[in-house]
């Protein structure tokens, strides 16, 4: 049935392709993977999983449809339907450290489900203004405090270019449902090209009205929160040298769920950089080299939360974790769950400092990457050790061309003294990648 859905929708569209219209895009973009982990730490425990996922993307994009009654606006109609899914059984993935990024799927079970569907108008109102309205993708700066991932974002973006002086500005809002509830996402980001880079500072609230019901934070539960994120990153393009670099400032207020109110008081930044070399035997090759940190709680007793921690950065994709570290997925402030914290690291240990270095080594079709990572925590609440992990992957992919390429990676995570036992986890895993 779901095969049956997914070729009778293209030409449906094609039936109903409006006689103003100037084209049709069709795409779409197949992974296919299978990740053995072994040997995860939990608690005082261990917990292997072996994952074999599906994570298809099927979009429809009806452009050019002309406005009779304005001046000369068009719109685009697009409509992107995703399946993730693990195998043919629903209960494949059973481990803890899984089980939260299935949770947040609408299906995981391989079932078709529509990631956009959105209307993109352009020249709305003024010449320079394009309005988005719908579920739509949209990642701000890196990531590190709003991306839409495998599920988009629900609501509305302006965006103006030239507003002021060579300035570009977004406007948004989204709606977005999380466990239980739907939190509000508004503010504006504005971009300006300098000479020899693109500033970019953006300003957002991310407000959880509760309705009556209390939702654990790092540090206190509470009834209704407003988070605010004040960011500014700056990003260099060279021929050699590449650079990214952000930092963000979270405030805020919350109602506590014991009564009273607290705060918000973070803040955490992310510095990359990349240099290009020919190297011999490899050819044109990069170093990469990242470090980042986010703010945690000490261990005073307090109602002022200092532990950054976004309710919608950029963290995962499909079944699995998306950050540093193939196997302990890491943002900036949490990680794959190693205890059934909020953040994934033990008890009373929040935000984290997370170091890479890298190299990829091009060798005619085929791409070797190498990567190092060290994860420390930023606060220990009961004062003890704040080393977390140390991490090496090592990845493999060979391209067919452009749109087809295979890839494999052997990963090693070897917990550090905040850790029982410091006994190495392990992830080998393969994947067909696919595109048109």
């Amino acid at each position: 049935m779901k095969r049956r859905i997914l070729i009778s929708a293209p030409l449906l569209l094609l039936a109903a392709l409006p006689a103003g219209a100037t084209k049709l895009d069709l795409f779409s973009d197949v992974e296919v993977k299978a990740s053995n982990y072994q040997h995860l730490p939990y608690g005082d425990g261990r917990v292997s999983q072996a994952i074999y996922s599906e994570n298809a993307k099927l979009g429809f994009i009806i452009k050019g449809i002309r406005l009779e009654k304005t001046l000369d606006s068009t719109m685009d109609v697009g409509i992107v339907l995703q399946s993730i899914g693990a195998g043919a059984s629903s209960n494949t993935v059973t481990a803890p450290q899984f089980t939260d990024a299935a949770a947040r799927l609408q299906n995981s079970t391989g079932a078709p489900y529509v990631k956009n569907a959105y209307v993109k108008i352009y020249k709305f109102i003024k010449p320079n203004v394009t309005a988005t309205f719908g579920r739509q993708d949209f990642v701000l700066g890196q990531g590190i405090t709003l991306s839409g991932g495998d599920l988009g974002l629900p609501g509305g973006r302006l965006e103006i270019a030239n507003a002021w002086r060579g300035v570009k500005t977004d406007l948004f809002f989204f709606r977005q449902f999380k466990t239980d509830r739907y939190i509000k996402l508004y503010g504006g980001a504005a971009y300006y090209p300098a000479s020899e880079g693109l500033w970019q500072v953006y300003h957002f609230w991310e407000v959880d009205d509760g309705d009556g019901s209390p939702s654990q934070d790092i540090l206190f539960n509470g009834l209704s929160k407003t988070k605010k994120f004040t960011g500014l990153r700056y990003v260099l393009t060279q021929s050699q040298l590449s650079f990214d670099g952000e930092a963000v400032i979270q405030r805020g207020s919350a109602e506590l769920a014991a009564g009273g109110t607290g705060k918000y008081e973070a803040h955490a930044f992310m510095l990359k950089g990349a240099w290009t070399q020919n190297v011999t035997f490899f050819g044109r090759s990069k170093l990469r080299l990242g470090y980042g940190r986010s703010s945690g709680n000490p261990g005073d007793s307090s109602n002022t939360d200092k532990a950054f921690f976004p309710a919608f950065g950029a963290r995962n994709s499909g079944l699995e974790r998306k950050g540093y570290g193939a196997i302990a997925g890491a943002s900036l402030y949490d990680m794959i769950k190693t205890s059934s914290t909020l953040n994934g690291m033990p008890a009373g240990v929040s935000g984290l400092n997370v170091i890479n270095i890298g190299a990829d080594l091009p060798y005619k079709k085929l791409l070797l990457s190498v990567d190092i990572y060290k994860f420390r925590a930023s606060k220990n609440a009961s004062g003890g050790s704040l080393q977390i992990a140390s991490e090496y992957d090592i990845k493999a992919a060979y391209a067919f061309g452009e749109n087809l390429s295979v890839s494999a990676i052997y990963g090693v995570f070897t917990p550090l003294s905040l850790y029982p036992s410091g006994k190495q986890a392990k992830l080998i895993s393969g994947a067909v990648s696919a595109r048109f």
